[in-house]
C-alpha cells in the first residue's frame, strides 16, 4: 500500500507541476499580447494631413498604407500562378540527384527491389 500512495503522490506532484507551468506560460503569453495591443492603441499620425501640408494630392495613395489595391492583388496572383507553372515543369529535375537511368544497376539492392516490383510472385 505504501507503493500505491507514493505513486499517487508522485503523479499528483508531477501533473500539478506541469499544469502550474502551463498556467504560468499562459499568463506570460497573455501579458505579452496585452503589451502588444497596448502599443497598437496609439493612433498613427494622419497621412492625409501630411500630404495636404506638403501640397501633394492625397488621392494617389491608398487610405491605409498596408491596403492592397485590386490591381496589386491581380499582379501578385498572376506572378504566383506563373511561378507555380514554371516550377511544376522544373520540379523533377530540381529534386533529382542523378540523371534518370544512369543508376539502373547501381547496387544489388536496387536490382532485387526492381525485380520484386516487376515479378512479385516467384513459382518454383
Amino acid at each position: 500500500m505504501d507503493n500505491i500512495a507514493f505513486g499517487l503522490w508522485m503523479t499528483v506532484m508531477g501533473m500539478g507541476t506541469v499544469f502550474l507551468l502551463l498556467v504560468l506560460l499562459m499568463l506570460v503569453l497573455r501579458g505579452i499580447g496585452w503589451l502588444d495591443q497596448r502599443g497598437k492603441r496609439t493612433p498613427p499620425p494622419s497621412t492625409e494631413a501630411a500630404t495636404a501640408a506638403a501640397g501633394q494630392p492625397a488621392e494617389d495613395e491608398p487610405s491605409n498604407p498596408g491596403e492592397l489595391t485590386p490591381e496589386l492583388i491581380a499582379a501578385i496572383s498572376i506572378a504566383v500562378i506563373t511561378h507555380a507553372r514554371v516550377r511544376r515543369g522544373q520540379a523533377a529535375p530540381a529534386m533529382r540527384d542523378v540523371q534518370p537511368g544512369s543508376q539502373l544497376f547501381a547496387s544489388r539492392w536496387v536490382s532485387v527491389g526492381r525485380s520484386y516490383q516487376n515479378q512479385p510472385w516467384k513459382t518454383r
